[in-house]
């Protein structure tokens, strides 16, 4: 019966197989910003598992590989095949700063529109809406928080989230700014607790691990008389 492991082809091919997964599995669990040990808590294993495949020591099966795609949002290609080094380095160097400057992008656009706005109604119509300029604060908070809101656990979505309450309330006290709607901040009260209560909750399960994927037990085997 042949034993293709001795083959040396094949050997090479393993420990090939080996680095690219190991690669990738660090790779991916650092951009989610994971230790190893709050990866092994959503798939079930052990932490020392989670360093065994990281150094290239063994490779997790086929289950285990699909839970970690799933973990990682990403398809399973990007965990067991080896990426082109244009392709990581695009992604290392430009989606942060891309991602980055496409909120400043439309931040900016936000503010040149009121700003227009403002010029307009200020030269026709000999308005002075100066409530406007506060309206950008709400309106750039909007935006990074739709940039931002498929990762629940990150502060900045917090931030991002209780400065639009707080400057969206303050638009509208001082629209109303002649009655003097001071108790109008009151709202604010409840929204922010709201808030908090949903990113430490969101914050628990991420630590938790929702979606831990149960492993089933080895059976072991019979030894025969």
């Amino acid at each position: 019966m042949l034993d293709f492991r001795e083959v040396p082809c094949y050997d090479y091919g393993m420990e090939n197989v080996k680095a690219i997964v190991s690669q990738n599995i660090l790779r991916l669990r650092k951009e989610n910003n994971l230790t190893q040990a709050e990866l092994a808590r959503r798939i079930n294993y052990s932490d020392k598992a989670i360093s065994r495949w990281e150094a290239g020591e063994v490779v997790p099966d086929l289950e285990t590989i699909y839970a970690l795609s799933e973990i990682f949002d990403v398809p399973v290609s990007q965990i067991t095949e080896a990426r082109a080094e244009g392709d990581a380095q695009e992604n290392q160097n430009g989606g942060i700063g891309q991602k980055i400057l496409s909120q400043i992008f439309l931040c900016c656009e936000i503010w040149f529109i009121l700003t227009a706005l403002y010029v307009y109604l200020k030269l026709s119509r000999q308005t002075n809406v100066w409530q406007l300029f506060v309206w950008c604060v709400p309106a750039c908070m909007l935006v990074l928080w739709f940039f931002n809101r498929k990762e629940p656990t990150n502060i900045l979505l917090l931030i991002y989230s209780s400065v639009f309450v707080w400057s969206f309330t303050t638009c509208i006290y001082l629209h109303l700014i002649d009655s003097h709607p001071w108790y109008i901040f009151f709202i604010g009260l409840p929204a922010q607790g709201l808030l908090v209560i949903r990113y430490v909750f969101n914050y628990k399960q991420n630590l938790k691990g929702i979606r831990l994927v149960k492993r089933k037990p080895k059976q072991q085997k019979r030894r025969s008389n």
